[in-house]
């Protein structure tokens, strides 16, 4: 056999062997489920808590990060009887490099741009969808939010809302594949928190990852929670949650206060059954004070969000 192409044959070995040692130290790492990064523009925004009562209101804010006019597919949702959802839907326009704010009992009416966000009542969470004009994935990651929940007494409650990007070509349809076309909703939510005392309680809020507000109608979805205290003791306790769900801590369970925990502060971690959760803890600093908890996510977990849309 000729010196060259033994050489050739050796040389194909080698690249065949170091290209399977390649995917299969790859292909575990492809398979884990990461949560949804945040501080990145994104493509899909969840507000868990938005607030419009006699004693709260909320602004809202929006910001389009590129040089592209964005439109966005938004909706209200709050809980209506049993697992029935009550939604509204409203389209918001972004002129390139706009930040947008409103508050939710007043509604924005802009004449300019075409925004038309009616005004909002009662507690729910809030979902918006960019709307890409063109269906490379660089065109829908393009937007930020944040929200701000606040009192004429000075509580203040602010949380950035949560952004899952588009990780895949193709047309807006209104469904948000969570850990396929999009990023995975987060599998836990883990929170450092205060736990209850005489006067001063603590709030869990949370929302389901999957939504389908073409029925207004979402499966309740099973919590198990697991809080340790300072000293390292884990207590559980679990409850269903269907469109949106608020409760104090003491209403979760007695477990979860100063009294039985016998510590000021605990982690917190919940965790979906047969479903992945967003939420957010308001914690009570004060008689008079209040402050917004967003949790750190681990893994991921697949999910569907189904908005209605028609295409234009």
């Amino acid at each position: 056999m000729r010196p060259v192409l033994r050489w050739m044959i050796q040389a194909r070995r080698w690249l065949a062997a170091m290209v399977s040692v390649v995917v299969c130290t790859l292909a575990p790492m492809r398979a884990v489920a990461e949560p949804p990064a945040q501080k990145l523009p994104s493509a899909f925004l969840a507000f868990p808590h938005i607030e419009s009562t006699g004693s709260f209101d909320t602004r809202i804010e929006l910001v389009n990060l590129t040089k592209d006019s964005q439109q966005l597919n938004c909706f209200f949702v709050t809980q209506g009887l049993g697992t029935y959802c009550q939604e509204i839907g409203f389209l918001v326009y972004l002129t390139p490099y706009q930040p947008l704010s409103w508050l939710a009992s007043s509604g924005l009416n802009d004449l300019t741009s075409g925004s038309a966000v009616p005004p909002f009542s009662g507690t729910g969470d809030l979902l918006c969808a960019v709307v890409a004009p063109f269906p490379d994935v660089e065109a829908y990651n393009t937007v930020q939010g944040r929200a701000t929940v606040f009192a004429q007494s000075g509580a203040t409650v602010s949380y950035g809302a949560v952004g899952f990007q588009r990780l895949a070509y193709g047309d807006y349809d209104g469904v948000i594949g969570l850990g396929s076309t999009y990023d995975y909703c987060p599998a836990e939510l883990h929170f450092q928190v205060l736990t209850d005392r005489p006067l001063l309680t603590s709030d869990l809020i949370l929302v389901p990852c999957s939504q389908n507000l073409l029925t207004q109608s979402v499966a309740s979805t099973g919590v198990k929670f697991l809080i340790t205290n300072e000293f390292e003791q884990t207590f559980s306790s679990s409850t269903t949650v269907a469109c949106y769900g608020r409760w104090t801590f003491s209403e979760l369970s007695e477990l979860y206060t100063r009294a039985k925990l016998g510590s000021d502060t605990a982690h917190l971690s919940v965790r979906g059954v047969g479903g992945g959760l967003l939420g957010l803890v308001i914690d009570r600093v004060s008689a008079t004070g209040i402050a917004g908890n967003e949790p750190s996510f681990e893994g991921g977990r697949t999910a569907v969000v189904r908005l209605p849309y028609e295409s234009e």
